[in-house]
């Protein structure tokens, strides 16, 4: 079959995705709490910790209004690319708000902003999968998008290194190499025609069929509950390290920061090999279903040794597990659930449903931890929380061995 795209689509589409992540992991991660650092210094813990349940709880319901837009701007223009142009513009606008906001209250409308733009862009972005790739290239396209994600944690080093302190200037470069990324799509729109429209997707489920909206449940369970761990563990692995004394074990590593610091480098490398590997596996073999089940299960024993797992070596091992399984799973199964979207005319708003499962672990991984922990048994209560989330992986993956449309 002919390709109904450029080639050079594929980088265009990897690198829009990789402006879409640099467009909020550098603001997360370092700049917005440098920020907040800088406006309430007494108050840094709870002020960020508002800011990003703020963030998350916008971010949610933007995705989905935004794929549903997106549904209606395609209907009415044929494509989404006006709607992605818009959202980069207001992006970059966003971190110009950043820059200027000095107080408190300007650093919550920033965030509420910054989140409807970026979701603008990012909606429309993740549909494009489903609207002009085939089936039998979306697991490398879903892996090259998804590489994006621990690229960006890489870059976070540069941004720092070049930017050291709270700097307007920082918001501005971040913002605007996120746009600069997006561009050449935009300015090509190389992707070819939507395939839906050309009839490419025969036999598709209605979205009112039973099948397909159980499949989507599925689907949308099992990546709720393999997000929710990996919530956690990014989350709580500081404490997890420090709680069970694991730094003091390796003359080599002072504390804790210093053991983070080793693995960061090593596991983003790990996850975006495994975010090809996953996909294109998928794609080769024209399986979807037992590569996510086989990463969810990776990601499960990751989970299961750190909780098990006193010692360094082993610690980083669990690391390792986790990370691979986690990047592997999220490459197969977005492949997998644009594989069953596609040719729905209200596939941006299911996505947007679907990327619930990726915002609600921010909020739940938190909430457990907070009914779960207990100030004198820190460590016991962690190992235990890694083990559940361990078996929840396990039940995550067996959930998408009953999905029926997709193989």
């Amino acid at each position: 079959m002919t390709q109904p795209f450029a080639r050079s689509a594929v980088w265009t589409y990897g690198l829009a995705f990789l402006g879409a992540y640099l467009g909020f992991m550098p603001l997360l991660v370092l700049l917005l709490p440098r920020r907040v650092e800088a406006v309430a210094p007494d108050e840094t813990a709870t002020l960020l910790s508002l800011l990003l349940l703020t963030g998350g709880g916008v971010a949610g319901f933007a995705h989905v209004i935004a794929g549903a837009l997106s549904d209606r701007w395609i209907g009415r223009f044929g494509n989404r690319r006006g709607l992605i142009a818009i959202g980069a513009g207001l992006l970059f606008t966003a971190y110009v708000g950043f820059a200027f906001a000095q107080t408190k209250t300007t650093l919550f409308v920033a965030v509420v902003y910054f989140q409807i733009a970026l979701n603008c862009s990012f909606a429309p972005l993740g549909v494009l999968l489903a609207d002009h790739f085939p089936d039998e290239l979306k697991g490398r396209l879903s892996g090259l998008g998804n590489a994006a994600l621990p690229t960006t944690i890489l870059l976070v080093a540069p941004i720092a290194w070049v930017f050291p302190e709270d700097d307007p200037r920082a918001f501005l470069f971040v913002g605007g190499a996120a746009v600069a990324c997006m561009l050449p799509l935009l300015i090509t729109w190389n992707v070819g025609a939507v395939m839906a429209e050309e009839g490419v997707k025969p036999g598709r489920a209605p979205t009112d069929s039973q099948d397909l909206r159980r499949d989507l449940v599925l689907a949308w369970t099992s990546r709720l509950l393999v997000q929710t761990g990996a919530s956690f563990a990014i989350g709580y692995v500081y404490l997890y390290i420090a709680a069970k004394g694991i730094a003091s074990e390796s003359s080599g590593a002072a504390g804790a920061s210093e053991v983070l610091a080793l693995l960061t480098a090593p596991a983003a490398i790990l996850a975006i090999l495994a975010t090809l590997f996953g996909g294109m596996i998928s794609d080769l073999k024209g399986v979807r279903r037992l590569p996510t089940f086989g990463f969810a299960c990776v990601f499960g024993i990751g989970l299961g040794l750190l909780a098990i797992a006193p010692q360094l070596v082993w610690f980083l091992i669990a690391y390792g597990l986790l990370q691979l399984g986690l990047s592997g799973f999220l490459s197969v199964e977005t492949a997998l659930v644009a594989q069953l979207v596609g040719g729905n005319p209200r596939r941006g708003f299911l996505l947007g449903v679907m990327n619930l499962s990726n915002t609600l672990p921010s909020i739940i991984a938190p909430s457990i931890a907070l009914l779960a922990l207990v100030e004198d048994e820190i460590a016991g209560a962690l190992s235990t929380l890694f083990g559940g989330f361990a078996i929840a992986a396990i039940v995550a993956g067996c959930l998408i061995l009953f999905v029926r449309n997709v193989r």
